[in-house]
């Protein structure tokens, strides 16, 4: 990696492990983890308990007056508030891909996420940044220096979900689990906003087969190699 300032841009589905690549790879290379997900999330959880409105005013309300921090402990605190549990639940899960469909919340979380990396390299406290979601590579940080997709088998990213909510000790069968996985894709990828798609540049990773360590040599043998 030649910048001194390295943006690295990790897209892809739900369930193909974003979020566990993209903790470790930011504390192996120094670099400011962004959870766009629990970004979503928090609106999502905001959203809910405002009645879920639609109207453009409301929702610039709503951006305006939800204040998201996230911990480089992973915690993430909305209005104050650690919500870092609260937000991993299945409603809110599909909560955020509802709310994810209006241009003025991408715009706002848009704009969130772009300052947080500014701000992280004026500082010079971190050597970049791993910003991982469905859209970083394409309309988040179009010009990143690495832009890696994650993709997976629909029944194993279904398991590993599944496995996650049973380690959580909530209750959930395993086809509820892969039938809102299926669905969620299928709104992610037809929104007419920011669809989940691959950048031209992208890098694959097919992580089907792959452990986490696998995943994280392919990627840091990628970047050491540019």
């Amino acid at each position: 990696m030649k910048q001194s300032f390295n943006i690295i841009a990790i897209d892809g589905p739900s369930g193909v492990g974003k979020s566990t690549i993209a903790k470790q790879l930011s504390s192996r290379l120094s670099c400011l983890y962004v959870d766009t997900g629990a970004m979503f999330r928090c609106l999502a959880l905001q959203w809910k308990e405002g009645g879920c409105p639609t109207e453009e005013s409301k929702l610039l309300e709503l951006g305006k007056n939800t204040k998201i921090q996230l911990t480089q402990k992973n915690q993430v605190f909305c209005n104050d508030n650690d919500v870092s549990e609260k937000i991993r639940g299945e409603e809110v899960s599909k909560l955020a891909s509802q709310i994810s469909v209006f241009p003025v919340i991408r715009d706002i979380l848009k704009e969130q996420q772009r300052s947080l990396v500014s701000r992280a390299k004026e500082q010079k406290e971190f050597l970049g940044s791993v910003i991982e979601g469905r859209d970083i590579g394409t309309v988040v940080f179009p010009n990143a220096n690495f832009k890696f997709f994650l993709v997976a088998d629909d029944q194993i990213r279904a398991k590993r979900r599944y496995e996650q909510f049973l380690a959580k000790g909530q209750t959930i069968s395993f086809a509820e689990v892969l039938t809102a996985l299926q669905k969620r894709d299928e709104q992610d990828e037809s929104r007419a906003i920011a669809p989940l798609e691959p950048a031209e540049d992208a890098i694959f990773i097919d992580s089907s087969q792959l452990d986490i360590e696998g995943v994280l040599s392919t990627m840091m043998k990628t970047m050491q190699e540019s």
